[in-house]
């Protein structure tokens, strides 16, 4: 029985509650801060000089040029299918030999992975012959042999592709064309990313172009399915590109393929049905959202005024997390980065998605974290549900409102690359490796002020730390298998290949892929530019580490001893962020017992090389000067934690006081010059 005091909750109507403004609002909060600034305090600057606010309301909405009531609706902001759809599971698949792929594409595809999604080395996506010391996680194909060794005994037909061919595809998608009868999925060139990516380019620009309109025409002839071109942003993202940047280098890039098929004579629906876009997630998880959201309603915009259909229109999407955003430090957090961003990723409404092993940055993934990483997408799919609904996202104020800010940011950037002559013409210039790095320095010395948190690298670092467990490498069967290329001798050839039939004879009679490739560049002058360093944002305080590991080898290891000044109450704060900031350099850290004298100070510090004082500023007043001065006599350097006036900080560097840190220290530089001091220089 309902006891009597219990309301009706079908009865309430909260009208007896008004309806504060945001002028209410914002006053009682402004009390709440007790003078502190609203805009200094509460509002949080994103990249893209984007502000993200306390609260947000319906009006900020009112204006919104994105907003559509129902997905797959023109221009496609919620989505381009009006059902939900199934997420693909399409981890990378690479392996020491081709006999080795097929091992691991078995067991990969019996565990819940739906998409071949094949890594080759990155010589091959030169047009090159593969090398033994590239990455055991590519693949080297040599020849169509090697390709039916890797894919005996797979049913093809039923298996869509995700493979990036590189600079040019026709080799590699005339023999996967000769192992089954029926080609889905992507099997697709991107000749600018990988220009981007090497800074050079063994084909002439016009004549991947070229070797591209033969893909498109040929697959829409004989493989309605398939897509052969890729449109990939991951070399801008791990070059440390804002959002917007990376939208409009993939937007810019696309167009540029565009109008390339179009003068070659394919249509722009075609040219539209043809490509897969690839995209980074990165560990913003909101504006990843949005990033998704804000380029496949530009992208429909675009096509639209090409003139294309509605098919052509239609934005597909894949999604890798990021490798910008992971560590070496500390892999395990690896983990929860990787499910945040593939979190990002379904909610944004991707067609498929690869969450990295979160051991690839320090070695071949093991059975163990490969598993992780598959079932993570498994998990948000058939556990979180996260497939169920269409565009979950749609209909909230804030990210309804920043899938706005970033498509009209992004908007901006490609009109400038439009004005400069284009994607290629942009690259040549200089102007998008210029953004980028001005995206890189922003990001990095957020990092290095321990502005922005990377758990394990600057903030809360894992001094106990066991290296990983290595499962057995397949070296020793890539070595076996280039003992075999080395005896492989080029084949005489004749002729150039004038269409696709030309290539695939040439494949057939196992003609080695870099001959063909070689062929078909006929007399193409190689292309060069800049390439976009690539990065990750951990690489600042891994490379401290690996400095104070060397140290300690070579010199003896950095110590840092912490003089607790006062009760726990009065030290506890700056005693913990000063071992923060020397934990993430690799320092060892010492702690004083808490003290109260001078005396006491000295006589617990006097045998440390570097200190640092910590405790209240009241405390500072009576014994740092006297500290200070009998230990410089001693050689120590003495550091004080927390910020101090300039009077008392000018009396204290006079004494002989090193510095003060704080939060506003750069703790990259600060940590990396105490290295050189006691070391580091000699190495």
């Amino acid at each position: 029985m309902k006891p009597k005091w219990l309301p009706n909750m079908m009865d309430m109507t909260f009208n007896e509650f008004p309806v504060p403004t945001y002028e209410q609002w914002r006053k009682v909060v402004e009390k709440s801060l007790k003078g502190k600034s609203f805009e200094e305090t509460l509002l949080t600057q994103l990249q893209d000089d984007i502000v993200l606010e306390p609260m947000y309301q319906s009006k900020d909405i009112e204006a919104c040029k994105t907003l559509v009531d129902q997905p797959g609706t023109f221009p496609y902001v919620r989505g381009t299918k009006k059902v939900p759809v199934r997420l693909a599971v399409s981890q990378e698949l690479g392996a020491a030999t081709p006999i080795l792929l097929r091992e691991r594409v078995t067991h990969e595809f019996a565990r819940g992975q739906n998409v071949m999604h094949v890594v080759i080395t990155n010589k091959m996506k030169n047009g090159e012959k593969p090398k033994c010391e590239e990455t055991m996680t590519s693949v080297p194909l040599f020849d169509l042999e090697d390709v039916q060794k890797a894919f005996c005994g797979l049913d093809l037909s039923q298996l869509p592709f995700h493979i990036d061919t590189g600079v040019v595809s026709l080799p590699l998608l005339s023999a996967l064309n000769l192992v089954t009868s029926k080609l889905t999925g992507t099997i697709g060139s991107d000749p600018l990313h990988q220009l981007a990516k090497e800074g050079n380019m063994n084909y002439s620009l016009g004549c991947s172009y070229d070797l591209m309109a033969w893909a498109v025409k040929w697959a829409k002839g004989h493989h309605s399915e398939l897509r052969t071109v890729l449109v990939q942003s991951h070399v801008y993202h791990n070059g440390g590109a804002s959002p917007a940047l990376e939208i409009a280098s993939a937007l810019s890039t696309g167009v540029e393929y565009v109008e390339a098929l179009m003068k070659r004579g394919v249509s722009a629906t075609e040219a539209g049905e043809s490509i897969t876009f690839s995209f980074s997630i990165g560990q913003d998880f909101f504006s990843e959202i949005a990033k998704i959201r804000a380029v496949r309603t530009l992208w429909a915009v675009i096509m639209n005024e090409f003139g294309a259909t509605e098919l052509g229109q239609k934005m597909v999407i894949h999604a890798k997390t990021s490798l910008f955003t992971k560590s070496k430090e500390d892999p395990y957090v690896n983990i929860l980065r990787g499910t945040s961003e593939a979190f990002s990723a379904a909610i944004a409404g991707v067609e498929s998605l690869c969450v990295s092993p979160f051991d690839e940055l320090v070695q071949e993934p093991t059975e163990f974290s490969s598993r992780i990483a598959r079932n993570t997408t498994l998990i948000l799919q058939d556990e979180a549900y996260i497939g169920a609904t269409v565009d979950p996202a749609g209909g909230s104020w804030y990210i309804e409102h920043l899938t706005e800010q970033i498509a009209e940011k992004a908007w901006a950037i490609f009109q400038e690359f439009e004005r400069a002559g284009g994607m290629f013409a942009s690259l040549k210039s200089g102007l998008v490796q210029t953004k980028v790095e001005t995206c890189w320095n922003q990001k990095v010395e957020d990092i290095k002020h321990r502005k922005q948190t990377m758990i394990g690298v600057n903030q809360y670092v894992n001094k106990t730390e066991n290296k990983l467990a290595k499962q057995k490498s397949g070296k020793a069967a890539r070595n076996e298998y280039f003992l075999r290329l080395e005896d492989a001798e080029d084949q005489p050839i004749k002729g150039i290949p004038e269409a696709m039939d030309d290539v695939k004879k040439m494949v057939q009679q196992n003609t080695p892929f870099h001959q063909i490739h070689h062929l078909l560049q006929g007399n193409c002058q190689t292309v060069k530019i800049k390439p976009i360093v690539q990065r990750r944002l951990a690489e600042p305080f891994e490379q401290l580490r690996i400095r104070s590991n060397h140290i300690k080898e070579q010199v003896s290891e950095p110590v840092v001893y912490l003089v607790r000044i006062g009760s726990v109450a009065s030290h506890k704060a700056r005693v913990d962020f000063s071992k923060e900031l020397f934990q993430c350099g690799g320092f060892k850290v010492e702690e004083s017992t808490p003290v109260e004298t001078s005396e006491e100070i000295i006589d617990l510090a006097k045998k440390h090389k570097l200190v640092v004082l910590c405790g209240k500023d009241e405390s500072y007043e009576k014994v740092a000067l006297p500290v200070v001065k009998q230990l410089k006599q001693k050689g120590t350097q003495i550091y004080i934690a927390g910020r101090q006036t300039d009077s008392n900080m000018k009396q204290l560097l006079e004494a002989g006081l090193a510095g003060a840190i704080d939060r506003n220290t750069n703790a990259y530089q600060f940590l990396y010059d105490l290295q050189e001091e006691i070391g580091g220089s000699k190495l």
